[in-house]
């Protein structure tokens, strides 16, 4: 059984049995012609026996991930944002931004590309800059390094902005479940946590929601594997 979580860069899968997930470009799928039993994620509709809409996935993957009662979800992706807010293990609050505003995973790749920087390295800053459109952001990036500064300070700044717009739009909680590319981004984890506590749950929970459907449906599927459970 194939599960596949196909956004707009990025393909996750994962088969029933294996000990990893597959992480591909989103054109390695389309000219491969991916195929999954179960599947998520805007790119995967047409591609999937049994198709579940992105929000529902996460949460049915974080209720399977969190133990907790009352906690908030953020997934953040190429281009948009997904939130879950839960209360009793019930979900109260759901929202997604999408477009110009939420363009942030494919707007920092590029940037990370172009001016050919380590995320990893980027220094810690306490400024930022305003992020509410992936285009305009570039510009001040771009303006900011043609005045002197190094693009890493440029970079940080904009990732810097990047985190205090996530935190604004998952409502200020404590702590903050973060889902997706941006948990492998030690920038924006660390930028991120000046505002709150920050507990990774990687790149899989949408998957691990996939899953727990499955296995209602079939419940002989099992346990959920631990290569679903990765932080």
């Amino acid at each position: 059984m194939i599960f596949g979580d196909a956004g707009s860069s990025w393909c996750k899968v994962f088969q029933a049995g294996d000990d990893a997930v597959r992480i591909h470009p989103v054109q390695k799928m389309v000219k491969e012609d991916f195929a999954f039993d179960w599947g998520t994620g805007h790119t995967a509709r047409r591609r999937s026996a049994h198709f579940e809409n992105d929000l529902i996935s996460l949460t049915k993957g974080a209720l399977a991930l969190v133990d907790e009662a009352d906690f908030t979800v953020l997934d953040l992706g190429s281009r948009d944002a997904k939130l879950v807010g839960f209360r009793d293990r019930r979900p109260t609050k759901l929202d997604w931004s999408v477009g110009c505003a939420a363009a942030t995973g494919a707007t920092l790749e590029m940037l990370g590309r172009f001016y050919e920087v380590d995320f990893d390295t980027l220094p810690a800053t306490g400024e930022w800059t305003s992020v509410t459109c992936g285009t305009y952001a570039v510009e001040r990036v771009m303006d900011a390094v043609s005045n002197g500064d190094t693009a890493e300070l440029a970079i940080a700044r904009f990732i810097h902005g990047l985190a205090r717009r996530a935190f604004a739009f998952s409502g200020a909680p404590e702590p903050l479940y973060l889902s997706g590319g941006f948990t492998r981004n030690r920038a924006f984890v660390e930028a991120l946590s000046r505002y709150t506590r920050v507990i990774s749950m990687g790149r899989t929970v949408p998957l691990a929601g996939l899953f727990a459907f499955a296995r209602e449906a079939n419940p002989l599927l099992g346990p959920l594997p631990d290569v679903l459970k990765s932080k």
